[in-house]
């Protein structure tokens, strides 16, 4: 009989994934997804993000409307232009994502590059990334005919749910492919969590064998973990299994972690990290100290001497691998005030 897993957890939303992982990934997703730009881009030079740019009055009718994601930026080229890129992406079917949506695809497309060709005034390339609308066509344009006014929209479209696989495992060094390849499985397995997870357990072993660095497959599998979106005790413990295998011993991430099982392992993690590190030699140093004092007092306070200054080193060296406070915190048992005023 299954048992749902009671557990607190942050609702992870699909766009929030995708906006991250977007972001740290950009130029890898648009080998994919936009080759054509990829081609002339300068990849030894971030891109610049404009999302603030994006926060046009009146374009958003409610904040509650849609989980949709859009993200503006400044692409530097190899020939030493700029171009501007509007990313709008719509994953159907991911947590209720088009339920309450009036305007239809081509139509926000539209106000979107409207508001920016108002706001930024300057020219800018479109992409829709997406999959295909469940009963409808496909919106691959935005045209209007006015009594012999005419207007014509164009803009590329990606359906992830159509992209081929074979071309995707071909890629194995881009880490973006798995993020689609996700998508793709998880929009298959629909509500059934055993193919949900032996999905998941198939992109991790991808991943593993792929040989990511270790901050690549820290975003990779918080973003698997918020799309399998698992609640079954028996998955939830196999999957956490699965990642922890899949991690080193020193663990570390830079950014903050949403999602339940990668958070949990990654605390694991550091505490062992940290005993390893540092126990053994707080001990030792400790016990040293005590023992020259000859006295059993002078053990007892060697011993404690020694473990705070072990501490207070390792949360020092976790700092500087730029782990996150709270986790520092959980591995070293210092309060995050504490540890905050001792990194200082």
């Amino acid at each position: 009989m299954t048992t749902n897993v009671k557990r607190q957890r942050s609702v992870i939303r699909a766009d929030l994934l995708w906006k991250e992982l977007l972001e740290s990934f950009l130029y890898f997703a648009l080998e994919i997804f936009y080759p054509q730009l990829y081609a002339v881009v300068d990849h030894s030079k971030p891109p610049s993000f404009l999302n603030k740019e994006l926060r046009v009055p009146g374009l958003h009718k409610s904040n509650k409307e849609q989980r949709i994601l859009d993200l503006l930026c400044d692409l530097p080229l190899t020939e030493g232009n700029i171009v501007r890129l509007l990313l709008h992406v719509e994953i159907e079917g991911e947590q209720g994502a088009r339920k309450k949506v009036k305007e239809p695809f081509h139509q926000r497309m539209h106000n979107y590059a409207c508001a920016i060709t108002l706001t930024q005034k300057r020219p800018f390339a479109s992409l829709a990334i997406r999959t295909t609308p469940q009963g409808q066509t496909e919106e691959l344009f935005y045209e209007m005919n006015c009594f012999g006014t005419h207007l014509l929209f164009k803009y590329p479209t990606v359906f992830i749910d159509k992209m081929d696989e074979e071309y995707l495992l071909t890629k194995k060094a881009n880490p973006f492919t798995l993020a689609v390849l996700c998508a793709k499985r998880m929009a298959k397995a629909g509500k059934n969590e055993n193919k949900r997870y032996e999905y998941a357990k198939e992109l991790l072993k991808q991943m593993r064998s792929a040989g990511f660095s270790e901050d690549t497959s820290i975003r990779l599998v918080q973003f698997i973990e918020g799309m399998v979106n698992l609640n079954t005790r028996k998955f939830v413990k196999e999957l956490e299994k699965e990642i922890d295998n899949l991690l080193g011993k020193e663990a570390a991430s830079m950014f903050e972690v949403r999602t339940p099982i990668l958070k949990k392992v990654l605390e694991r993690k550091a505490c062992e990290w940290a005993r390893a590190e540092g126990i053994a030699e707080g001990k030792a140093e400790g016990i040293a100290e005590g023992k020259a004092e000859g006295i059993a007092e002078g053990k007892a306070e060697g011993k404690a001497e020694g473990i705070a200054e072990w501490k207070i080193e390792t949360i020092r060296r976790m700092f500087a691998r730029k782990m996150k406070l709270d986790v520092i915190a959980a591995a070293t048992g210092y309060s995050v005030e504490e540890v905050e005023s001792l990194v200082k």
